[in-house]
């Protein structure tokens, strides 16, 4: 396995790196109604929550792979346009990550979110960087947007699975289970 570049890595004005401290509120941003819907409860969101999330992901050792990572404009990599995020994975000798991804509303809708995913992918499939063998995503079957961030970043469609992803359409809602579209890639 190779080691994450201390810079991270970029493309098409997208660069890939580690979460700052000054982030919070940003990552916080990414994190609106619309995307929170598409979003398993799964504890506090607000941007305490935030801070720790990134106070943990600075905790990680140097050069070690990320399993969250800030998608920022590659001119001013202050600037926050979404995350990526890696789900822990199965044990060895599985070769398998699990990535999720979010857009900063004002950054939806331009290519920020699958040329990131394309990146962060490429990256992650590479014998020299992150040496797996797959890379899977799934989304709730009615998140559209999501299926084609998928798709034009190179994940097919794989099949769905019924009745796996809770979801609340807002806090006091009920938590419903949705079908999933899963997605994969492979190393060539």
């Amino acid at each position: 396995m190779g080691t994450w570049p201390d810079d991270g890595i970029a493309r098409d004005g997208i660069r890939l790196r580690r979460w700052r401290a000054e982030d919070a509120e940003q990552r916080f941003a990414i994190h609106d109604t619309e995307s929170m819907r598409w979003s398993p409860p799964m504890g506090p969101r607000g941007l305490d929550a935030q801070r720790e999330r990134i106070e943990k992901a600075l905790a990680a050792e140097p050069g070690s792979e990320p399993l969250s990572l800030a998608v920022v404009d590659d001119a001013d990599p202050a600037r926050v346009l979404g995350d990526i995020d890696v789900r822990p994975g199965p044990p060895p000798p599985f070769s398998v990550r699990d990535v999720g991804y979010a857009v900063l509303p004002a950054a939806r809708g331009r290519g920020i979110g699958s040329t990131a995913l394309r990146l962060h992918t490429e990256w992650l499939l590479d014998p020299d960087g992150g040496d797996v063998l797959r890379v899977q995503l799934d989304h709730a079957v009615e998140h559209v947007a999501s299926c084609r961030t998928a798709l034009r970043a190179g994940f097919g469609i794989e099949g769905r699975r019924a009745r796996f992803l809770p979801l609340q359409e807002s806090p006091d809602a009920p938590v419903v289970h949705h079908d999933v579209c899963l997605h994969g890639r492979v190393r060539d």
